[in-house]
């Protein structure tokens, strides 16, 4: 072959298609752009050559469908046509569509199970519990040896098992390919699944790699490791922006596992409070306050009753009285070297401003974001409340300098629904007014606004503080529906906890400040709470029903939240709701309609 290829007539062309890479100069031809390369990505099938293979055969999909098919399948036409005979003879669903359907699985079991040796298969089959594979985590879970060789030998005689990063050695099985090896686990080892979840949940975190611990711990049943995993991954996870992963974990663990190890029922209380979930974090509150705990949490960095103190300080469920003993025993507790004492200093210095004891909080505040080791959460919101204690005395060079301090923290949590965004925003938005930086201070009330829904009762000063503030900067620039908005939801927070110190006279200050303004009902700034939860999934090819169940809400509560959605943007239905809530810099542009400004979702 290649002394035809060093021969051919100019203009001819010679095709090689197979699953092996053949043994041909293939450098030289490269070199000289004689070359034309065609890989399994080149090759994956998208949704609309999904589509048109299924109407080939005479079967329609739906978009959904056919994106559905494309994602789970990963282009792969063999895997797309089998699925979709699969599902003609009613063997099969899109929806529940694996590598362990009939169809499929013979596929799977003639072409690469019958040609690889039993060795192979038995690395295969024990490694398919993971979703990438590298040789150390390989040769642990197999205790074959060369793991490198065998993953490469592999990935280079059947396409199905790609190397997904070639100088770390990581690989991946197609989706389906894991499923048929996952069965042919099931069958050949029967028991062997939880062991080997657990040796790798032991294996990653002995690396440092706790999510994907806790992802083991709780694939293979072990839920005593996986809480105490959890424990300590929780907050650091959460800051990296995998929020939702946190969620799940939770969700994964029972009340009777929580009251069994109450640390985690603290540190999952702090992740409702973040996310402004507060029916959810007095429940977590009410079992760590019912639950006795001895031992060493996995979260080392603290203490169980520095912990617990910090969030009844946070969640101030019995009054800043008692929010100042606790965060004073947690101050206490927490040396200069803890992750955790900027959250303590920074919850002693603002139950001191809710009691106006005369304390120097400022100092307190500087304190917090002096440590060793500064809390981004914490520390964003300390800097934030110093900026506003400055903005108070008129100082706007300092407020501007802890304004950016604060935005500087907060960006080091890659989590846009971060309660802290209100304040930081809020003061930010004041500082840019104050400098004639009219669009920065828009651009600052837009991402408070968008955070706005997370201000609840879960950390109700801080929250009522924040939202305050925002109404401050709306008043600035003479917003005044923003600011009642905003007054609205912190009189909602101060009537189911009542007991917050001075914001309850802050509270009656600006409602006296707004008494004889005229009531605002349209304007962006006066999204509510729920109609910004709606707004986000309005792009989307959802039916108001759809939204609806996705939010436990009824279809016509989610029609009334769009109707008014429309009203305050000025629009007159769905699409150009859409165009306008992504001009303003509510939602990220929506690439269907970048392609096609006439499309309408």
């Amino acid at each position: 072959m290649t002394a035809i290829l060093d021969h051919l007539p100019a203009g001819f062309r010679v095709a090689i298609a197979g699953r092996h890479q053949p043994d041909l100069p293939l450098a030289r031809l490269r070199a000289n752009r004689s070359l034309l390369e065609l890989g399994p990505d080149g090759l994956a099938f998208d949704d609309e050559e999904t589509m048109a293979l299924a109407a080939g055969i005479g079967q329609a999909l739906a978009p959904g469908q056919a994106r559905t098919l494309a994602s789970r399948t990963e282009g792969w036409a063999a895997g797309i046509y089998l699925a979709l005979l699969a599902r003609d003879r009613g063997t099969a669903d899109i929806d529940s569509l694996s590598g362990g359907d009939r169809y499929i699985a013979a596929y799977l079991d003639a072409e690469v199970g019958s040609t690889l040796s039993e060795d192979d298969i038995r690395f295969l089959t024990r490694t398919s519990v993971l979703e990438t594979v590298t040789a150390p985590i390989a040769e642990a879970l197999t205790g074959m040896p060369r793991a490198a060789v065998r993953l490469a030998s592999l990935a280079r005689t059947n396409l199905l098992v790609q190397e997904v990063s070639r100088n770390e050695g990581t690989f991946r099985y197609h989706n389906l390919l894991r499923d048929y090896l996952r069965a042919e686990l099931a069958r050949r080892e029967p028991d062997a699944a939880p062991d080997l979840h657990a040796r790798a949940s032991a294996w990653f975190a002995s690396q440092g790699s706790l999510v994907l611990a806790v992802e083991h711990a709780l694939a293979g049943g072990d839920r005593d490791a996986a809480v105490r995993l959890a424990t300590a991954a929780a907050v650091p996870t959460f800051y990296e922006g995998r929020a939702t992963t946190v969620e799940r974990w939770l969700e994964a663990f029972e009340t009777g596992a929580l009251e069994a190890y109450p640390p985690l029922a603290v540190i999952s209380g702090w992740i409702h409070v973040l996310i402004g979930r507060g029916d959810e974090a007095d429940r977590m509150a009410d079992v760590a306050e019912g639950s006795d705990f001895d031992g060493a949490p996995a979260d080392l960095s603290a203490s169980y009753t520095s912990q617990r103190a910090m969030l009844r300080a946070v969640m101030c469920r019995t009054g800043p009285q008692d929010a100042l003993a606790n965060a004073t025993v947690a101050a206490v507790a927490e040396p200069p070297s803890s992750r955790w004492r900027t959250n303590a200093l920074w919850l002693e210095a603002s139950a001191h401003w809710l009691l106006d004891d005369g304390v120097d909080v400022e100092a307190l505040l500087a304190d917090a974001v002096a440590v060793e080791r500064p809390g981004p959460a914490a520390g964003s919101c300390a800097y934030a409340k110093l900026a506003a204690l400055r903005l108070r005395a008129g100082d706007w060079d300092e407020a501007a300098r802890f304004a950016r301090l604060a935005r500087e923290l907060l960006l080091r949590i890659h989590h846009d629904g971060f309660i802290a965004g209100i304040m930081v925003h809020a003061v930010s938005a004041r500082v840019a007014i104050h400098r004639g930086d009219l669009a920065g201070a828009r651009e600052d009330l837009v991402k408070a606004q968008l955070v706005r829904p997370l201000a609840t009762h879960a950390a109700p000063w801080f929250s009522v503080d924040a939202l305050l503030e925002l109404a401050r900067a709306y008043l600035a620039i003479s917003d005044v529906g923003g600011a009642q908005l905003a007054l609205r939801e912190a009189e909602a927070i101060v009537r189911r906890r009542p007991g917050l110190g001075r914001l309850t006279s802050e509270v009656v200050a600006m409602r006296e400040r707004l008494a004889g303004a005229a009531t605002v009902l349209a304007g962006s700034s006066t999204l509510t709470a729920a109609e910004l939860r709606v707004l986000p999934l309005l792009p989307t090819y959802l039916s108001f029903q759809e939204i609806g169940d996705r939010l436990t809400i009824s279809r016509n509560t989610v029609k009334t939240h769009a109707v008014s959605i429309y009203g305050k943007l000025w629009a007159s239905s769905r699409g150009e709701a859409v165009e306008r809530a992504v001009q303003l810099g509510l939602l990220e542009p929506y690439p269907g309609l970048a392609a096609d400004p006439t499309r309408r979702p």
